[in-house]
């Protein structure tokens, strides 16, 4: 169980790696490659000898702390970046002063980044963002706080709702109810410490219970659409991201006191059962301000998910598209689709395909089509 959890924790680590090592490797870019550290933060910046004067920011996912950060000579990384290199774009990306939830340090830095790059090599003809998981949630982000410094936006794969619902809907949630359907695996979702040899064997409890009752998880998995088989591993993951926000935001961000639960087998006995818990309010409070996004934008933002992703449902892309409608801004705002399994499994042509058609609508003002990416 530790080696599969440890899978998924690495795999947003990345966010990046599985889906680019199947492709074909293309002629070998010719670029100059600068790393170093601004205030703590370390980056990677590549251009390549045909730069076209136009820049890629990248944001990456979540990091748990403790665990290795991206490492840009992998072959995973490498296709990302040929993605944009290969356009003659460069590429610049901050791996943050801090891992976990750090949207703050992560603005910052890259914002720190980017002004680097021009002070280096001068003021861009153009500018985008992109970022898988958390990196896609801070895409958003970027584009709405800095619009002067950016063309466009590319999310990939990230939530792109107010960070404190796609946690508590989504990560606390899922722990609460788990635990009322299997009482004593996984134990509270707010008084857990960050000790992964623990999370790791209530994770353990977890697949035993559910192997125990294969109906009642089947039932709950379905609920919240996770495959069976991987429900254990996404329930020790966001355990492990429970203890590292309640460091980060100084307590309990999440409240579900006035939460009523629908969809599951007997509603009405879940809303009695469930055991309910009361926020921090400066903890919710920091949650809420990194990042709450609000659907106001001036440049093109293209984002692609998953059909099926364990981690963050569509329907956080949804609610974003609402949020924009309501900004006045929704002909600025499109949602694409990729037929794949997991959490950012992006192939690099999907991702190519979906760059190019933002630099179409950019430069030919064609705005694409919504839907499935060929």
């Amino acid at each position: 169980m530790m080696k599969r959890i440890t899978i998924i924790a690495l795999l947003v680590v990345s966010t990046i790696a599985a889906s680019y090592a199947r492709q074909t490797t293309p002629a070998k870019l010719q670029t100059k490659i600068e790393t170093g550290q601004i205030n703590g933060a370390p980056f990677y910046i590549e251009v390549p000898d045909n730069w076209n004067r136009g820049l890629v920011m990248y944001c990456h996912g979540y990091e748990m702390p403790g665990n290795p950060p991206v490492n840009w000579n992998d072959e995973g990384p490498k296709k990302l970046r040929e993605v944009f290199l290969s356009r003659g774009f460069a590429f610049a990306a901050s791996a943050y002063r801090t891992q976990g939830w750090a949207v703050k340090e992560a603005l910052e830095d890259t914002e720190a980044l980017r002004r680097y790059f021009i002070k280096k090599h001068g003021q861009p003809r153009e500018t985008f963002i992109t970022g898988h998981s958390m990196g896609g949630h801070l895409s958003m982000a970027i584009i709405e706080k800095y619009p002067n410094f950016y063309d466009g936006a590319l999310p990939l794969c990230g939530p792109l709702g107010a960070a404190v619902d796609f946690m508590e809907r989504r990560v606390f949630d899922m722990l609460v109810t788990f635990e009322y359907y299997f009482p004593g695996t996984i134990g509270s979702p707010v008084d857990v410490a960050m000790d992964r040899a623990a999370i790791f064997a209530s994770a353990g409890k977890a697949k035993a219970a559910m192997d125990a009752a294969p109906e009642k998880a089947e039932m709950f998995a379905r609920h919240f659409n996770v495959s069976v088989k991987e429900l254990p591993q996404v329930l020790g993951f966001f355990k492990l991201i429970m203890a590292e926000m309640k460091q980060r935001a100084g307590g309990n961000p999440f409240d579900n006191r006035n939460t009523i639960y629908s969809g599951f087998d007997d509603d009405a006995a879940v809303n009695r059962g469930v055991k309910r818990y009361a926020a921090d309010q400066k903890a919710r409070d920091y949650l809420r301000q990194y990042y709450t996004p609000t659907g106001r934008i001036t440049d093109p933002v293209l984002t692609v998910h998953t059909t099926y992703d364990q981690l963050v449902p569509a329907s956080d892309v949804n609610n974003y598209d609402s949020l924009t409608a309501i900004a006045g801004a929704q002909d600025l705002f499109v949602e694409r689709f990729v037929v794949a399994s997991g959490h950012c499994n992006i192939a690099s042509e999907k991702i190519a395909a979906a760059f190019d058609a933002l630099l179409a609508w950019v430069h030919e003002h064609k705005r694409p089509a919504s839907g499935e990416i060929p």
